[in-house]
């Protein structure tokens, strides 16, 4: 499965470089992060995004990643890695998603996802836009040592259904509020689920240099073991530089 994603995410970058480069977004940010939950610590986290918006095609990458240690002992570790082609009927859309993610303080080694999804704009004009949208991942997660899943021993097979809104205001010419939230819904109970939450406001400094602090939360309602926690947050202050 994690060659898959490897292979994808190849897939996606090749794709690019045929594209036509004004339509082409790069950006990279770095940040102090303080979190809470499984992890208390302040540290910092690199960001990079990329995005390719063409008039019927666009295609999507995120690489994100904190780390924090204190005393020779790890304190935070968290990878995220998400990759999207999108093809555009307006209003509705469709896509195929893949993902990574690593957070050994919440039970996971390695949880890798692919899947399709539907989503439609409810509402966009240059300064406001809202939409929902509909994806199926199937998941296979590698959980750490100490760390038994509920049903299987070390590793869960199982098909996550998501219900997504995103939402964007823009209040003046250099400056936007930015929310995601995702309801995620395991095929293996109504109990077994997860909400996510990211809030970001971002100020454009120049040109290509933006400031940027968010607000994110991540709860999972059956933690794969008793001993960790439902709900971790995240706060992030940190600047952003677009090419």
């Amino acid at each position: 499965m994690i060659n898959l994603i490897y292979l994808l995410f190849l897939f996606f970058i090749s794709l690019s470089f045929a594209k036509d480069e004004k339509k082409q977004n790069f950006s990279i940010s770095l940040g102090v992060v303080s979190t809470t939950g499984n992890s208390e610590t302040t540290t910092v986290r690199g960001n990079i995004d990329y995005a390719y918006k063409g008039e019927k095609w666009r295609e999507y990458l995120k690489v994100s990643g904190l780390y924090g240690e204190s005393k020779g002992e790890k304190t935070a570790e968290r990878v995220e890695g998400w990759g999207r082609l999108e093809r555009r009927f307006l209003p509705i859309f469709i896509f195929w998603d893949i993902i990574y993610y690593r957070n050994p303080f919440q039970g996971y080694e390695h949880s890798v996802g692919t899947g399709p999804g539907i989503g439609i704009y409810l509402f966009k004009n240059e300064k406001i836009y809202l939409s929902t949208s509909y994806y199926v991942y199937r998941m296979y997660n590698e959980l750490t040592d100490k760390y038994t899943a509920p049903i299987t021993n070390d590793t869960e097979r199982y098909f996550l259904h998501h219900i997504e809104e995103r939402f964007r205001i823009k209040f003046l010419e250099n400056v936007k509020f930015k929310q995601k939230v995702i309801y995620k819904q395991t095929s293996r109970s109504s109990k077994d689920y997860f909400v996510t939450a990211e809030n970001t406001l971002e100020n454009k400094i120049t040109k290509n240099l933006s400031l940027e602090i968010s607000y994110n939360l991540n709860y999972q309602n059956l933690p794969v073991e008793e001993n960790i926690k439902k709900l971790d947050t995240i706060f992030i202050t940190s600047v952003k530089y677009t090419f």
